[in-house]
This record gives structure tokens, C-alpha cells and sequence, in this order.
């Protein structure tokens, strides 16, 4: 009798020390990778049965709910001591996903363009800025171009992309656009004003459109160094060659000496500038005893040369 009440008292004090079993909960939200949903992905505590699948995983980006009614029921499936506590009971199962930029989107587009024909400088305008490409976390973010068709005289290219690349269950999107050729201009780096000369430290470049790059455009920094504004200019814009010129060393109002050389005789007389001038500029000259208006070509400060009559004819 004794030992029989030994035994009792054991498995009794077996029953009160091991742990209860925690009662399955429901998971009213809950994001998951790869593309099943597991029993412990709807239920805390789901215990050994927490790996069996009930469902397939929602497309990336996507969510499923399920419902109080299909709850209970995979729960009973399972095994699982589970009840809803109202008809309103539900889960959200979130597919864990990351949305491809734009600017990986474009990239590979221009990729694919330029397998196909070369493009230099150019950039892809999407006239969708905003396409929303999403795969799963797990999944790679390669992209599929598939359908590519350019215009070469327009630069109108559309085509269908998908991600990542060789999931035949990849959502396909169609994307259009516009390719732009692109050109490097120099431009100035600081506010420059009449009388200052440009230099080659003052010049940095600007990539736009090639489309926007007038006839007169300034396309060469050589032609900008050495030179001085027109008008006050303003940095980082596209210049026209009328905005620069070269430096002005006969100004408006200023005496000159007119010279006038032949292979037999040298002459020189004095005059007044019309007008401004630059180096190798022509520019108009009145005679100072003759009050007769001239063209001659400015060769150095203060100095003008003219071209002989005969030698005008001889040209």
C-alpha cells in the first residue's frame, strides 16, 4: 500500500513540475519568405506541426487574408487545438518583397539598347517614371528585357521587363520611352563679368540633351579660354559664341596709330576708334585730320593696320 501511494505521489509531482502546453494563438499578421505558408506562420505555439505547409505564399508585393472559417479548418486538418473566438477572426500573411529602383530598371534597359546598336552618351526617359517591379527577398534582382524594339529616327523604344530574369512566373510589364543622346558642354564654374578673362580653371562641363544644343553653342572649351563676356554670364549654362569674345584692347574714344605697310614703304597716320576690338578684330577707324571712316584690323594695343587698296584688288 505504501509503495502504491509512492507511485501516485511521483507521477503527481511529474504532472505539477512538467510544463503546460501552451495554447496555439492566432497570428493576426505576419510576413514570410519563399513560396509556401506554414502552420506556425497563422499560429504562435502551433508545436510540432508548425512546419507543415496549408498554402501556397502570396505573389511578391501581395497579401492573402484568410478567413475565421478557413482557419478553424486547417486547424482541425492539422490537429491543432485552435477555435476562432468570433466569425471576424483573420490573418494577413505578407509576402517579404523589395522593389527594384528605377534607376536599376533603366540601367539594364540601356544595357540591353546598347547590345543592340551603339548610343554613346545617351539616357533612357521612361514615360512611366514610376514602374513598380517587385520579387520576392529572396529572389535576385535580375531583370528580363524581352520584345526590345527602337526607332532610330525617333529614339522611341518600348519593351517588356520582368524579375527577376528566368522565373517563368514573373509578372511581365510593358515599358516605353524615349532615348536621349547626351553631349558634354563646357560651361562656366563661377559668375564671370566683362573684362575678366576666361581661363581653364573657370570651365567645367555640363551633360545635356544633344537635342538642345543650339548651332552657336559653345561645344569646345578652346574656344572659351582666353576670352572674355559680352554681357555678365552666369555658371553652369550653355554659352552661345555671341556671348564671349576676345579680349577688348581698343576701346571706343581711343587714339590709334593706323598702319599702313606695303613691301616698298611703311606709313602711319592717327585715328580714333568707332567702336571696340579685340585681337585680330575689325573694327571702324576715324581718321583724326580727315574725319574719314575707315575698317582696319586691331594687331595690338592701341595699334591698327589697313590693307592697301591694290592689294584688296589683287585678292
Amino acid at each position: 500500500m505504501t509503495a502504491r501511494l509512492g507511485i501516485v505521489a511521483a507521477l503527481a509531482f511529474a504532472c505539477l513540475a512538467a510544463p503546460a502546453m501552451a495554447e496555439p494563438g492566432l497570428r493576426s499578421a505576419a510576413t514570410v519568405e519563399g513560396p509556401v505558408i506554414r502552420l506556425g506562420d497563422l499560429f504562435a505555439d502551433a508545436g510540432p506541426r508548425a512546419a507543415d505547409v496549408v498554402a501556397p505564399s502570396p505573389p511578391p508585393g501581395s497579401r492573402t487574408i484568410f478567413d475565421a472559417a478557413w482557419l478553424a479548418a486547417t486547424a482541425q486538418e492539422h490537429g491543432l487545438a485552435w477555435q476562432p473566438q468570433s466569425r471576424f477572426d483573420q490573418a494577413t500573411i505578407e509576402r517579404a518583397s523589395r522593389t527594384i529602383s528605377l534607376d536599376a530598371i533603366t540601367h539594364r534597359l540601356l544595357e540591353e539598347i546598347a547590345s543592340r546598336e551603339p548610343i554613346g552618351n545617351a539616357e533612357f526617359q521612361l514615360d512611366n517614371p514610376a514602374p513598380r517591379l517587385v520579387v520576392a527577398a529572396e529572389a535576385s534582382e535580375s531583370i528580363a528585357v524581352e520584345a526590345l524594339t527602337i526607332d532610330a529616327r525617333t529614339g522611341r523604344v518600348s519593351a517588356f521587363i520582368a524579375a527577376p530574369a528566368g522565373d517563368p512566373a514573373a509578372e511581365r510589364q510593358r515599358v516605353s520611352g524615349r532615348l536621349l543622346r547626351m553631349v558634354d558642354l563646357p560651361v562656366l564654374a563661377r559668375p564671370i563679368t566683362p573684362g575678366e578673362t576666361i581661363a581653364a580653371r573657370d570651365i567645367e562641363t555640363l551633360r545635356i540633351r544633344a537635342d538642345r544644343v543650339t548651332q552657336d553653342g559653345v561645344t569646345d572649351a578652346r574656344e572659351m579660354i582666353g576670352k572674355t563676356p559680352r554681357h555678365p554670364l552666369r555658371p553652369h549654362e550653355p554659352l552661345r559664341l555671341a556671348d564671349i569674345q576676345v579680349p577688348v584692347i581698343v576701346h571706343k574714344g581711343d587714339l590709334v596709330t593706323i598702319l599702313l605697310e606695303t613691301p616698298t614703304m611703311r606709313l602711319t597716320a592717327q585715328g580714333k576708334a568707332v567702336e571696340d576690338g579685340g585681337m585680330n578684330a575689325a573694327i571702324r577707324i576715324a581718321n583724326t585730320k580727315s574725319n574719314r571712316v575707315i575698317d582696319a584690323m586691331v594687331i595690338g594695343p592701341n595699334l591698327v593696320t589697313v590693307t592697301p587698296a591694290a592689294q584688296l584688288a589683287a585678292r
